[in-house]
């Protein structure tokens, strides 16, 4: 490979010579290959590569084609010029067909288009970091008392540097830790809800975000020092040029700190297609000045690692070596509490294939990604078939047209060259009114799938690889499409046909036959898996969570509020204030809110029990009107109460548990649970009462097992306030409570959210995923039902004479539509019948990734069929009736 890094892409190269004339080859190919070094030094490589295969597919026209090697030179312009001809009658002959192979191409290649733009984009991913293939993020596997616990990101502050000592295979590493929502101070200005992380000083070595300002080499070394994106460096300092330049060694306060942070760098905005977004990057300097286990912990679990690997080190090896490290270091369970496994996880790979707690990646599904590729693939199959079908059927109105042709000396390769040139013109001109489609439906695909897709975006995204696995698909699939037809009807027999003795082949029918129950085997097993993801959705945002969701206002932390003696009464004070308006009727703090990830406290058991017993439980820190305002069902004991709460977090001492935690502490029933202390925290020595048990409920979405859940009555200045509204007028009672709010948290700004839009943002893909495939799987009902339309009325025409034979003889209208359309529907019912076991197989995979998901009732595979059916026969009735009700006068005229 490193012999052709500066060469064009070989593929288009060779192409190139194999099609161009050999008098203008040598000349075309020196003015490619320079503008090709043109382009490379201006745009890069992978920029110059898809440019070249660009002008390589633009110059394969008829003036630079080289000439076709044969007994005659069949390479002439007048001979083009009159295949052109030809062709252009031959469609606007029979504009019916013409038109439902042009729109239903169309509408296919639109579709795939659309698809086309959404799928590189996600596969395009961090591809702009120089390193990628090479680097790797670090997860981690915990088990405790044989089961896995935990399957993250986080991991602890020692592992990528110790890592990166004790094995040469690693040539750099990154650690990144959450810094939380960046409140900014900046003279008597306020500024909130920004992404901060703090990162060591090689964050510019591991990843190639772009610099627009500062000094590489001094970035993120001393503490209380800063890099900005553009965006956030423009909002906090508004600087009157753009120069960004001017805006290093710039100051600004975080919330309360008194300690100034200075602006070293100025970056450009992560790009759309990064995983990692970030609005600022604080020194990991700074949080080791304050707290020297930043640097040394095995326990502290907050910080994500990112490791170069050398060229040519295979990572599955290293990996390997993984065992020895966790032993070395964490020596069982002996550290943590737990056995921890450590893997590589290709950044390639973060995007698109993650399934890790923890994880603050931007990440999508793969499968889903890949589920449209394939969707997109049928409705392009389905169009091309449509093609294939409607022209092979019209063989015998072309026969005598062949007859003839091929008695006038024409050879087998010119009308295989006349017929796909029809096919290109059909296919250029689908092309055409496809762009034109996606160029109109832009927006409001872009909004359907939340990204600002463009025809630009494709193009500076697209691999050369990709480039030649599109235009293969496309013009193979069209070439294929065109020359099945295009070698049927070359290869009559001029004697036969012009005796009339030409008949259908039983081989024909049974090929389009089973062209048609392709069709609409792909178009039911898309409807079957779109019900499917649609009645799991339903089933998601409609499910008993086990809490009130609706009617919940949640109101941002203030930014500027120190936690002291005074903090817990001016909370309370706030809450008591709310409850004044008839349309509150209550309100609580939380550290998180449902739909948050919570903590995970590792090493607790029930006191009594041996001390190697471990349990691991999610926790979170409520005061004592949580339960009430969320709707969870105390079961056993009570819940939180003033008294249990203390400005001083040393002496709290009550707990509440939820069922999954009784389960697994080992209690048979909740009253066996009350009174019992959990020892948690001093080493295994503070003991902690259980004075309730709760009803289990989802604090995330239904993607998710419900886990066992610890609650302790806990304030903090970061917990953001829920607030339980009822009545019409939202509007008045949101004023009213910002009035509240300013007036007890002065100088802070005032944000809210409802918790029933946040938390079904956790069904934000999936719900992406059923509009985008129920949309395109009616596009491939439109596209097969043209097909069907086509041949139903090009059969009902091919069977005129047939018609007034019957009617004469007495036949009904009724019988005469059942007897044409039972052919077709047999089929479309085949079809159907092919699509269950495809579609059960798929859907049942892809309901896996659902902790909680509905049943594959047999109603689920019915129903498609029927659709299906339906849709056929109303689609054939009405080709079908038009002839029947034809009079038999005119049909036995019909030649």
């Amino acid at each position: 490979m490193a012999t052709h890094s500066n060469h064009p892409p070989q593929l288009f190269l060779r192409f190139f010579r194999w099609f161009c004339h050999p008098e203008l080859r040598r000349h075309i190919e020196g003015d490619l290959v320079e503008l090709y070094h043109l382009q490379r030094v201006r745009a890069g490589k992978r920029k110059a590569d898809i440019r070249f295969a660009i002008d390589v597919m633009l110059l394969f026209r008829p003036g630079i084609i080289g000439p076709i090697k044969s007994d005659v030179n069949l390479n002439h312009y007048g001979m083009l010029k009159s295949y052109f001809i030809t062709s252009w009658r031959t469609i606007t002959k029979n504009k019916g067909f013409a038109a439902i192979n042009v729109f239903g191409l169309a509408i296919g290649l639109a579709a795939c288009l659309l698809i086309l733009q959404f799928v590189i984009f996600e596969l395009s991913f961090d591809t702009f970091h120089s390193k990628l293939d090479r680097t790797y993020r670090v997860t981690n596997d915990r088990f405790q008392n044989g089961k896995l616990i935990q399957h993250g990101t986080i991991t602890y502050p020692t592992i990528g540097p110790v890592m990166a000592r004790d094995y040469p295979e690693i040539e750099d590493y990154v650690r990144i830790m959450p810094g939380g929502t960046l409140n900014v101070r900046i003279d008597d200005k306020n500024f909130r809800g920004d992404d901060s992380y703090f990162t060591d000083q090689n964050f510019f070595t591991v990843f190639d975000f772009k610099l627009l300002a500062g000094d590489r080499k001094t970035l993120l070394k001393d503490p209380y020092t800063a890099v900005l994106t553009e965006s956030t460096a423009r909002k906090y300092f508004s600087p009157d040029s753009n120069n960004l330049s001017t805006l290093i060694g710039k100051t600004f306060y975080w919330g309360l700190d008194p300690q100034p942070y200075e602006v070293k760098g100025i970056v450009s905005n992560p790009p759309a297609n990064s995983h990692f977004q970030f609005a600022a990057l604080i020194s990991y300097s700074t949080v080791t000045t304050t707290d020297k286990d930043a640097d040394i912990s095995w326990t502290w679990s907050d910080m994500y690692h990112y490791l170069v690997l050398k060229p040519g080190t295979d990572p599955k090896s290293l990996e390997k070596k993984f065992e020895d490290f966790s032993e070395r270091y964490f020596k069982g369970d002996k550290v943590t509490g737990s056995i921890e496994k450590f893997y590589l996880q290709p950044m390639r790979k973060t995007h698109l294939y993650s399934d890790y707690e923890y994880d603050f990646a931007v990440t999508a599904s793969g499968k889903a990604v890949w589920a449209m590729v394939i969707v997109a693939v049928f409705i392009l199959v389905i169009a091309w078939i449509n093609y294939v079908n409607l022209t092979t059927s019209r063989a015998m109105e072309r026969a005598k047209e062949v007859g003839l042709r091929k008695v006038m000396g024409a050879f087998k390769s010119q009308l295989v060259s006349q017929f796909i040139l029809e096919s290109l013109l059909i296919t250029g001109a689908a092309a055409l009114i496809a762009i034109i489609l996606v160029t109109s439906l832009q927006p409001s695909f872009n909004q359907l799938v939340g990204t600002g897709l463009t025809w630009n975006l494709l193009v500076e995204n697209l691999t050369t690889q990709q480039v030649a696995i599109i235009i293969a698909g496309l013009v193979g699939g069209a070439l294929i499409a065109g020359m099945y037809p295009a070698f049927i009807l070359s290869r009559y027999q001029p004697v036969m046909v012009l005796k009339g003795k030409f008949a259908r082949s039983a081989t024909g029918n049974f090929f389009r036959k089973s062209l048609v129950i392709f069709q609409f085997t792909a178009s039911a097993a898309l409807i079957t898996g779109t019900l499917i993801v649609t009645r799991q959705i339903e089933f998601m945002n409609k499910a008993e969570l086990g809490f009130g969701l609706n009617n919940i206002v949640v109101v941002r932390s203030p930014e500027l509020l120190a936690y002291d003696s005074t903090f817990i009464t001016r909370v309370e004070d706030f809450k008591e204030a709310l409850k004044q308006f008839s349309s509150v009727t209550n309100a609580t703090t939380s550290w998180r809110i449902p739909g948050d990830r919570l903590g995970r406290a590792f090493n607790i058991r029930i006191d009594g029990q041996p001390a190697e017993t471990h349990y691991t439980v999610s926790h979170v820190g409520v005061d004592y009107d949580y339960f009430k305002t969320m709707g969870v069902r105390v079961i056993a004991g009570r819940p939180f109460l003033p008294s249990d709460h203390h400005a001083n977090f040393e002496k709290l001492n009550t707990i509440i548990i939820n069922k999954n935690a009784m389960h697994l502490f080992g209690f048979a029933n909740p009253d066996d649970a009350l009174g019992r202390d959990v020892l948690w925290g001093n080493d295994g020595t503070r003991k902690w009462k259980i004075i309730g048990v709760v009803n289990d409920y989802h604090q995330e979405g239904l993607q998710k097992p419900m886990e066992p859940m610890l609650f302790r009555p806990a304030y903090s200045p970061g917990s953001p306030i829920s607030i339980k509204v009822q009545g019409a007028n939202i509007d008045q009672t949101l004023a009213g409570i910002e009035g509240i709010y300013k007036k007890f948290f002065p100088g802070n700004s005032f944000e809210y959210f409802f918790l029933e839009s946040q938390y079904k943002r956790q069904y934000q893909d999936d719900n992406r995923f059923g509009k985008v495939i129920t949309i395109f799987t009616v596009l491939a009902m439109i596209v097969a039902s043209l097909g069907m339309i086509g041949l139903s009325s090009y059969t009902a025409l091919q069977r005129t004479k047939e018609i007034g034979i019957r009617k004469v003889l007495g036949a009904s209208v009724s019988n005469i539509v059942s007897i044409l359309s039972f052919g077709f529907i047999k089929l479309v019912l085949i079809a159907a019948l092919f699509s269950l076991p495809i579609a059960y197989y798929f859907m049942n995979e892809w309901l896996q990734g659902y902790a909680y998901r509905i049943n594959l009732g047999w109603l689920l595979f019915a129903l498609p069929v029927i659709i299906v059916v339906l849709i056929a026969a109303v689609t054939i009735f009405f080709q079908v009736l038009k002839a029947a009700l034809t009079k038999p006068a005119e049909t036995l005229k019909y030649e």
